[in-house]
């Protein structure tokens, strides 16, 4: 039954996989938005960023990310930034985007199967001799994180480390199946927080089992609660990813959270036992109908 189970996570983790179409779709729509950025000035440069440039993205949830380095000064307010962006769009005639929290959203397109691509305002860092800026900070920019603050991320860095650890592409499938267990079931958590500890995890304790990765990976964030987490692809190595805007934001992700360790473990002892009806029972609940029968 080990076999069984293991198959069918990595089956279900390839169907979740947005076709070449639908990527080169949502990267095609995501230049077109960008493009006037850059020749107006507005913007120095663009830079792909997030599930799909990292291989982990779920089809038809997750959205095409670009990080859109902006011209000048970085404002005290991301929201000033958001406006800067947002009134360079709309003076260029580009699609309606939406301000949601820390960036731009075009939603996703049902007609064509576009998925929905997000512009996240950044900032360059100039290095200098300051305590924050350390010699690996040389190709770094200022982004929002999911509290809103202004934090340093090194973009290249994050798929670097990804491609380093991930051989057998292993990796990419726990935070793929962790993306799609958020998306279905709306948990208020950040996606890039969530593929950190499953980083983390992996460089502290080679994968044993995908059923056992991802009951391991809930079970410490239950225990632990949602705290920030060190990014190990920050400039400084310890920077802090938080799961959520607010305190109120983590607690609330924490219930889905616990209920994911409970029928995680589940599923652990079923697939024990030899009980495949039971360790289905378990998945579906965890990841819907669309979980394969074991």
């Amino acid at each position: 039954m080990i076999d069984e189970v293991a198959d069918a996570l990595a089956g279900f983790a390839a169907s979740l996989r947005p076709s070449e179409a639908e990527a080169r779709a949502a990267a095609a729509v995501a230049r077109a938005l960008v493009a006037p950025l850059l020749a107006d000035g507005l913007a120095l440069s663009a830079v792909d960023a997030g599930s799909f440039a990292h291989g982990t993205a779920v089809a038809g949830s997750s959205l095409f990310d670009v990080i859109v380095v902006l011209r000048g000064s970085r404002p005290r307010s991301p929201a000033k930034a958001l406006e800067t962006m947002l009134a360079g769009l709309e003076t260029s005639g580009s699609p309606a985007a939406t301000v949601q929290s820390d960036s731009l959203v075009m939603t996703a397109d049902a007609a064509t199967g576009t998925p929905g691509v997000r512009l996240l305002p950044a900032y360059e860092h100039a290095t200098g001799g300051g305590p924050d800026a350390p010699g690996a900070t040389a190709a770094a920019v200022w982004v929002v994180d999911a509290a809103r603050h202004w934090v340093l991320c090194r973009p290249a860095a994050r798929g670097v480390l990804l491609s380093r650890i991930d051989i057998d592409g292993s990796v990419r499938e726990l935070v793929r199946l962790l993306l799609a267990w958020k998306h279905r079931l709306d948990v208020p958590v950040s996606s890039y927080y969530l593929e950190t500890v499953a980083l983390r995890q992996t460089l502290q304790q080679p994968s044993f089992n995908r059923l056992w990765d991802l009951c391991w990976v809930w079970e410490a964030l239950s225990d632990a609660g949602l705290v920030p987490v060190p990014d190990p692809s920050s400039p400084s190595l310890v920077q802090p990813v938080r799961a959520a805007p607010r305190l109120a934001g983590a607690i609330e992700a924490g219930y889905p959270v616990e209920r994911a360790a409970s029928s995680s473990r589940g599923a652990i002892n079923a697939y024990l036992d030899g009980d495949a009806a039971t360790a289905s029972a378990y998945l579906r609940a965890l990841f819907g109908d669309g979980f394969p029968e074991l």
